[in-house]
This record gives structure tokens, sequence and C-alpha cells, in this order.
């Protein structure tokens, strides 16, 4: 009977941590993803970029149905100098789905100004231990 217990502690322990550690990545992610949004919305460039990798690629289908232009950092960093701040009581993030294989995730997140609302689908990559953002594509909601 205690070897059952052991083999049976020895086969479902291994699971439980990779569980716990999947739980702890998704939220890494979820902070990376909504660090990243709400000081876009904020025009806090400084804390943002922390969350983003220097190739960074941003870009979206417009409200039109055309192709925006591309937003690197250093456009995204222009941009956020000529909008107005979202305070974060106004904003309505949300991060809908995270898709995880080891050192990507891809994550689905509802979010927009009030009277706007977009999806943002965004890929991310663990480097050096840290989530950082690789690339951006959102598409406005009807």
């Amino acid at each position: 009977m205690i070897k059952i217990r052991i083999l049976l502690a020895l086969t479902v322990l291994p699971f439980l941590a990779c569980a716990q550690n999947s739980e702890q990545e998704k939220q890494e992610i979820k902070t990376a993803v909504l660090g990243y949004i709400e000081n876009f919305f904020l025009n806090d460039y400084n804390n943002m970029e922390k969350h983003l990798h220097d190739r960074l690629a941003k870009r979206g289908v417009n409200q039109d149905g055309t192709l925006s232009e591309e937003y690197p950092k250093p456009a995204l960093k222009a941009l956020m100098n000529n909008k107005q701040a979202l305070p974060l009581n106004l904003q309505s993030n949300k991060v809908d789905s995270i898709f995880m294989d080891r050192n990507f995730a891809s994550v689905i997140l509802s979010t927009g100004y009030p009277g706007l609302k977009w999806k943002e689908y965004i890929h991310l990559a663990k480097l050096e231990g840290e989530w950082l953002i690789m690339d951006v594509f959102w598409n406005f909601e009807e």
C-alpha cells in the first residue's frame, strides 16, 4: 500500500507543479499585456516600453477597412505624445484568452476608448526569463 501511495505521489506531483507554473506564466503574460495597454492609454511610454521587445511590430485594420501604418517603438512613442490620455477609470481592458506554448504566447485583448472598441491580437516571447510583446494587430469591432 505504501508503494502505491509513493508511486501515485510521484505521478501526480509533477502535474500539479506544472499546472502551478502554467498559471504563474499566464499571470506574467497578463501583467505584460495590461502593462502595455494601460500605459498606452495613459501616454506613459516609459512604463509601457518595458513590456515591449525592441523589434515590436504594431499595426491593424482601420475603421474604413484599410491597413494602418506600422508603429515600431519610435513611431508608437510619437503617437503617444500627440494623443489625449485616457485615465484608468475610463479604460476597459480585458484579456479574453491566453494561449501558451513554452516560450511563446498569443493573447486576445478587448479594449478601446469610450464609444469605440477593438480587439488586439498580441504575440509575446519569453526571452531571458521575461515575457515581451513582439507584435500587436488590432481590428475594430462594429
